[in-house]
């Protein structure tokens, strides 16, 4: 289970080493305290088996010893340990308990060595010395043990010592581990006060948070925070600007329906008057429609590349040729020459439902702002440029043209040029055609039509596609 908590968790991360860390401690004094007591306690052992090995002596070819009260007295304590002894000379028994018993293994000759063992059901620590006696070549051991009740006390004592002074320690540990914590996340506190006070009326921006006195570890929160709240406002104005725009753009369409809708009850039916309002109804209707479907394709651009759709390897000729085929029966209907024209076949790796939305809107500009008797040429070429092929795509006609001044802002949403032109466009197709080619990758220019007049749209698909052998240029039809 996880911990939610960011306090908890800091804490956590400080007070777990700490306890391994403890623990470790605490096994170290164990052994240590351990250790201290039983030297301490063996020195004194050692004493007095010294003691008893100094007053050994020869008699009448027999080892004898006369024990001082001095070497037993030195091991009294307290808790009234119980002392036995025994002192062997050659595997017999000099003085002592009998029942001690002999080591598995002598230590070399007067060196002191310590075992633990059980005597009439006590825990005693037993040390020996082995003793020669140079001047009738005699050896003697000599045992001196001691039950355990005093050196298991004062291991108790120490410890138990040693814990409440670490319980202490780390009761204090704790709580200033929390202090810092708490302290620590401080500047986390203010920032959080800080975001739940922001509040969005609707109207303004959002502002963005200071770094001032903001901790160098929040710094890149802060930083993210910023960038989200500056893509949320550039998203809100957008919002707004488009709600706008599209509001102002509707009513237009709408307000012709109403009006000549009331027209035509006011005139009788197959009139001149209500075929007119009927003409003009069916044109606010198609205008609206294409404004609509235009606002929608827009709104799919601004979700952006989660919704993309999958590239695929196409033939950037042959569909650059059925887009424009799509406009024959328009172009016929306008009186405007519709051509097109390819140098060749080239397949390259895209999206063909953007570069094709592209090609309509370029293709629609063009057939609406051409005069009757006009020409609109698309054509495809390829040129080879230094990091790989470019596939060229213009669409051109001899209407009106743009002014240079204008050739950037009409890229704008719902900005148009209407002064004496056609105003059934809507404003929205130069916009997406921007925006499907940043998603391709794509340039898109405009510049002067044939002979200095009309208008050129250029695209340019900056690739390395794969290409097919060269076919002989097509022509598609006309009106």
């Amino acid at each position: 289970m996880s911990i939610r908590s960011l306090r908890l968790r800091v804490a956590a991360y400080l007070l777990i080493p700490m306890a391994a860390l403890a623990l470790t401690l605490a096994a170290g004094s164990t052994w240590f305290v351990d250790a201290f007591v039983t030297r301490a306690y063996d020195r004194v052992l050692a004493g007095s088996i010294l003691s008893i090995a100094e007053r050994l002596s020869v008699q009448d070819g027999h080892v004898t010893v006369d024990v001082p009260a001095a070497a037993f007295g030195m091991l009294s304590n307290s808790e009234r340990d119980s002392i036995f002894y025994s002192v062997t000379a050659d595997g017999d028994l000099v003085t002592g308990y009998k029942d001690l018993g002999l080591p598995a293994t002598l230590p070399p000759p007067e060196t002191l060595a310590y075992r633990d063992g059980i005597f009439l059901g006590q825990r005693v620590r037993i040390g020996l010395m082995v003793k020669p006696i140079y001047v009738t070549r005699h050896t003697a051991l000599v045992q001196v043990a001691e039950t355990t009740h005093g050196r298991d006390l004062l291991v108790r004592r120490m410890l138990t010592a040693l814990t409440i002074l670490g319980s202490t320690l780390a009761a204090i540990g704790l709580l200033l581990v929390w202090f810092a914590v708490q302290m620590g996340l401080t500047p986390l506190d203010r920032l959080r006060r800080e975001v739940e006070q922001r509040r969005f009326d609707g109207r303004g921006a959002v502002p963005a948070f200071t770094v001032a006195g903001v901790p160098q570890e929040a710094l890149p929160l802060v930083g993210a925070l910023n960038e989200l709240l500056r893509q949320l406002n550039h998203a809100l104005a957008v919002m707004r600007e488009f709600t706008a725009d599209a509001s102002h753009q509707l009513r237009t369409p709408l307000a012709i329906l109403k009006t000549h809708l009331s027209l035509l009850d006011r005139q009788p039916p197959a009139s001149a008057a209500w075929s007119a309002s009927r003409a003009d109804i069916d044109a606010a209707v198609d205008r609206l429609d294409h404004l609509i479907a235009q606002l929608l394709t827009l709104a799919a651009v601004e979700e952006g590349a989660a919704r993309r759709p999958k590239p695929d390897t196409v033939d950037v000729a042959a569909l650059a040729r059925d887009t424009a085929a799509d406009f024959a029966g328009l172009a016929l209907r306008r009186g405007i020459d519709l051509s097109f024209e390819a140098q060749g076949r080239t397949r390259v790796t895209l999206e063909p439902l953007l570069l094709a939305e592209i090609l309509r809107n370029l293709i629609d500009n063009a057939l609406r702002y051409t005069e009757p008797g006009g020409q609109v040429a698309v054509t495809v070429s390829t040129v080879e440029a230094r990091d790989g092929t470019e596939i060229r795509i213009a669409v051109t006609d001899d209407g009106p043209g743009i002014p240079e001044a204008e050739r950037e802002r009409v890229f704008e949403r719902f900005h148009r040029l209407d002064e004496g032109r056609d105003t059934e466009g809507s404003g929205l197709g130069l916009a997406i055609v921007r925006a499907f080619s940043r998603q391709l990758g794509a340039t898109v220019t405009l510049g002067n039509g044939p002979n200095g007049r009309g208008l050129r749209a250029d695209i340019v698909l900056r690739c390395a596609p794969e290409r097919d052998p060269p076919l002989a240029a097509t022509a598609a039809g006309g009106a």
